[in-house]
């Protein structure tokens, strides 16, 4: 049995838009987040260009330009961090001095992050990034630096999409109105088909198909340690079938607390991926993932019309029914509903 597919609770006024080809397919959200090791956070207030480290200006307070896109993507791509642009609503262009810096590093069982300030943007060039990733992984704060709270980041890089521009601004301006401290615009987080969508930091959880209406919700589950799991894209630190697999173990079990899975393995094989997750109480189980293409037409029309070419194998995650074990040695009862769910991102 599929899992539904999530409605939106904002639509594109564009017959053609990607968001609207998406759901018109029934297109799922979960496991669509793209994946990370972490996060870079620099705030900005534009203009973005299509892509922030080739085409985003990045200069010191008093006009020297500085080659900050083409460091960071030497050094945090082949880490599996990602360079985000980050702005409050109705902020002017250019970068603000001093501008806020956020660094997160995440995994499967969660994230770490730190926030600071630079007085000129060229004092990223000097820092020892993978060195400051480990500590935060090893939940340590750099000197300096204060701890990351929660963060709400929503996707508006009408730029790169204009279904993010459209469904974001209004989402991102109902959480700046519940919760203004901790709300960004952010540039392209993955995805603009599944918009409006938002990245939760420093947990590193990404949503979708959001609108001003789950605002309450989102930031309730949030504000109690937890996820809101009608939304869930996926937990950036996991591959993408292991977070189709959390996110269908969560809607069969009701955990909603953002640590009440841990994930014990993952095992992939060619078009078949096994989990295995230990939950709170003890229960153990085991959820196998195979790949499958899809054949929607309107699945490949929102994908051109995202911009996004699908990458070699790419399919659709199917979740079988797990077998489980019970810590107390009790037979095991629990059958998990198939989840279909688009790998594409």
């Amino acid at each position: 049995m599929p899992l539904p597919t999530e409605r939106a609770a904002m639509t594109s006024t564009r017959p053609s838009a990607c968001s609207r080809l998406s759901l018109d397919a029934g297109e799922p959200l979960a496991g669509s987040a793209s994946t990370a090791n972490g996060y870079l956070v620099v705030e900005h207030g534009g203009p973005w260009g299509a892509k922030v480290l080739r085409d985003a200006p990045f200069a010191d307070h008093d006009g020297t330009p500085v080659a900050l896109g083409e460091h960071l993507a030497r050094v945090l791509a082949p880490l599996g961090v990602t360079t985000l642009l980050a702005r409050r609503t109705g902020s002017r262009h250019g970068i603000p001095f001093p501008a806020t810096v956020m660094l997160v590093a995440v995994d499967a069982a969660g994230g770490h992050g730190a926030r600071t300030t630079v007085g000129g943007i060229s004092e990223i060039l000097s820092w020892d990034l993978p060195e400051l990733l480990a500590r935060l992984l090893g939940g340590a704060v750099p000197a300096g630096w204060d701890r990351l709270d929660t963060q709400y980041l929503v996707c508006t890089h009408a730029r790169r999409d204009a279904c993010c521009g459209e469904l974001g601004r209004p989402l991102v301006a109902a959480l700046g109105t519940r919760d203004p401290g901790r709300t960004w615009e952010v540039s392209h987080l993955g995805g603009h088909r599944l918009a409006a969508s938002a990245l939760v930091l420093p947990d590193g959880v990404v949503y979708g198909r959001l609108g001003p209406d789950d605002v309450p919700s989102l930031v309730s589950a949030h504000t109690e340690g937890a996820v809101l799991s009608r939304s869930l894209r996926g937990r950036a630190a996991l591959p993408q079938p292991a977070q189709a697999a959390e996110i269908a173990l969560r809607r069969h079990t009701g955990i909603r607390g953002s640590s009440g899975l841990r994930l014990d393995s993952v095992d992939g094989a060619e078009d078949r991926t096994t989990t295995h997750w230990t939950a709170n109480d003890g229960t153990s189980w085991r959820v196998v993932v195979h790949t499958e293409r899809p054949d929607a037409p309107e699945m490949a029309r929102a994908a051109v019309r995202s911009r996004h070419r699908p990458p070699p194998g790419s399919g659709s995650w199917r979740s079988c029914p797990p077998t489980t074990s019970r810590s107390d040695g009790r037979p095991a009862d629990n059958r998990l509903p198939l989840p279909a769910v688009d790998r594409r991102r």
